[in-house]
């Protein structure tokens, strides 16, 4: 077995590891998978077969087209059917299905429960006053702002505090120590939402630095960090705020509440972000998470 690296595809290996960005490119030279004959694989895999391998317009779709008389077996656990994408389109009916329910009580996967904290601001939505500014001085444009635009167009920092002091009180009547990822509208909320974890943690945050970490793509720090946080052996960090870096492809093992606090327009990127919390260790039992739905 070895792993298609360096633009090269070695023939008297039997099984082949790679990425599609790995056999082709934009350029002729770059599309290596064509250094082979088209019978040359036996059988293809493509995990999460919802993404680039399943939209007929996908550049990387010429990779299967090349290799079509293979056996082809596409693995997902958020198959995707829309205008642009098909899974069944491609790959037809699924030929095997487990459900969510069914690795739930096989244990495979933690049961779970959901909280749902409702704040007014976001259900009724908030004006603000006649010739309001913010905190740079420009005035705030006369409208009513609702949930959609919290943390995007609106910054309501009364509202991330609030958001902190949930998950802070959810956490101290179970377990203050508990992993815990907090998903954010983006960079500067995540950061922002470190902030109010910080400041809403008291004594837990004063006495241990790495209680709560913004893990983000530009954050060095914080990234350094991820290794640890899935580490069922590291207690530090407890607490992660991002944005996109964790929605998928991070086992967190040990963490038992997901924290929402975004818009999410899509089932399949909920779905996903569900997945960090659900899937256990048997040496560490069963553990829930719990998802905050603001």
């Amino acid at each position: 077995m070895t792993k298609i690296k360096n633009r090269k595809i070695d023939p008297s290996y039997e099984v082949h590891l790679g990425l599609y960005q790995a056999l082709t490119g934009p350029d002729e030279e770059d599309k290596i998978f064509k250094n082979v004959s088209r019978d040359f694989f036996d059988l293809i895999v493509i995990d999460e077969c919802h993404r680039g391998s399943a939209s007929e317009d996908s550049a990387w779709r010429e990779i299967l087209d090349y290799f079509s008389s293979a056996i082809q077996i596409g693995l997902t656990a958020t198959p995707k059917e829309t205008k642009y994408t098909s899974n069944i389109t491609y790959f037809g009916e699924p030929v095997y299905t487990y459900k969510l329910k069914q690795g739930i009580e096989d244990g495979f996967l933690a049961p779970y429960k959901v909280v749902r904290y409702h704040f007014d601001k976001d259900l009724i939505g908030w004006t603000p006053p006649e010739g309001m500014t913010d905190d740079l001085g420009k005035d705030i444009e006369q409208r009513t702002y609702n949930q959609k635009d919290m943390d995007r167009i609106l910054i309501l920092n009364q509202r991330t505090k609030l958001v902190a002091k949930c998950v802070m009180k959810l956490l101290n009547a179970t377990d203050p120590f508990a992993k815990t990822i907090i998903f954010c509208e983006d960079i500067d909320h995540a950061e922002r939402m470190r902030v109010a974890i910080t400041n809403a943690a008291g004594h837990l945050a004063l006495d241990h630095p790495k209680y709560v970490m913004r893990i983000t793509g530009d954050s060095v720090e914080g990234k350094a960090e991820l290794d640890n946080f899935i580490d069922p052996e590291s207690k530090f960090p407890v607490i992660a705020t991002t944005s996109e870096l964790l929605t998928t492809g991070v086992d967190a093992k040990t963490c038992k509440l997901i924290v929402l606090d975004k818009t999410i327009n899509s089932m399949t990127t909920f779905k996903q972000i569900v997945g960090r919390g659900t899937r256990i260790e048997e040496e560490h039992g069963k553990y829930f998470f719990t998802v905050m739905d603001f």
